[in-house]
């Protein structure tokens, strides 16, 4: 049927029909891409799950799973040069600005995609708070933080929307990087009322908390994340040290600067927390 749609588009020269499909047409083959590149994601091969997803979108532009799963890898692939400049090396200079340009390129190319999905959604009256929520992270990083808050929202209004602490921990974090600590408290209260283990966003919390001058209940969240295992957060060892340094609890607050340092010694928080150390 969309096939004779856009026939007759062009034997009519009706400007206002879009959509048409290009010469390779083809969305049976386009699933089987896509299928090929979902199965690629689940054995850990990004790359070779790539190359199937592109061939998938270029057979059928309309294939919102391939193209949502397409814009999950380049977000991976952004913050793994950010983590390439922040936390496997310190990079500074100029090796720092061409590595944050490339991680900015991989971002740009992932909400480029899921934009697309959300499209796609609103077209068919369809909820796709998946795309939102990692929409919302790219705005976030982008520091475009009304934009981060209006996606998240957004992502929000699904009822059926199943892991809303994320979505909820990124609207508390937007808040928080605006300025607004209410806000992000709020949210972030929220997040770990919906999921207790979420790590992320207790530690986010406590920073809310220890922003306020809260000592004593940015002490009491931060300590659940540093203590637990499954939460090696760099940045929440840091934290546990700046809030016992103000509770004058100095001998903590060296031992959790030396947790901090030995979680990731390449690190530019490791440097962060060694200079803290050194001011004891």
């Amino acid at each position: 049927m969309r096939q004779l749609l856009c026939t007759a588009w062009i034997l009519t020269l009706t400007p206002t029909l879009g959509g048409c499909p290009g010469p390779h047409y083809n969305p049976k083959l386009a699933n089987t891409h896509y299928l090929i590149g979902a199965d690629y994601i689940r054995k850990k091969m990004p790359q070779a799950a790539k190359s199937e997803l592109m061939q998938a979108v270029k057979l059928d532009p309309d294939n919102s799973d391939a193209h949502y799963l397409l814009g999950v890898i380049f977000f991976m692939e952004g913050m793994n040069k950010i983590n390439l400049l922040e936390r496997v090396q310190c990079l500074s200079g100029i090796a720092a600005q061409e590595q944050r340009q490339e991680a900015n390129k991989e971002f740009r190319r992932c909400e480029k995609q899921l934009l697309e999905v959300v499209r796609l959604a609103e077209r068919e009256r369809k909820e796709r708070s998946d795309a939102l929520n990692y929409l919302a992270n790219v705005s976030l990083h982008f520091k475009r933080y009304e934009e981060s808050i209006s996606r998240a929202k957004k992502a929000l209004t699904n009822i059926l929307y199943v892991p809303r602490h994320l979505s909820l921990g990124t609207l508390g974090w937007a808040y928080y990087q605006r300025g607004d600590l209410v806000g992000a408290a709020r949210e972030l209260r929220q997040s770990i009322f919906h999921e207790p283990r979420f790590c992320v966003g207790r530690y986010r919390l406590a920073q809310v908390y220890y922003d306020q001058k809260n000592y004593d209940k940015a002490l009491e969240e931060v300590k659940q994340v540093t203590e637990d295992k499954a939460c090696p957060i760099q940045e929440a060892h840091e934290l546990m040290g700046l809030t016992l340094i103000k509770k004058k609890e100095l001998e903590g607050a060296r031992a959790a600067f030396d947790s901090c340092v030995k979680l990731n010694p390449k690190s530019c928080i490791s440097e962060k927390c060694r200079r803290y150390a050194k001011r004891i």
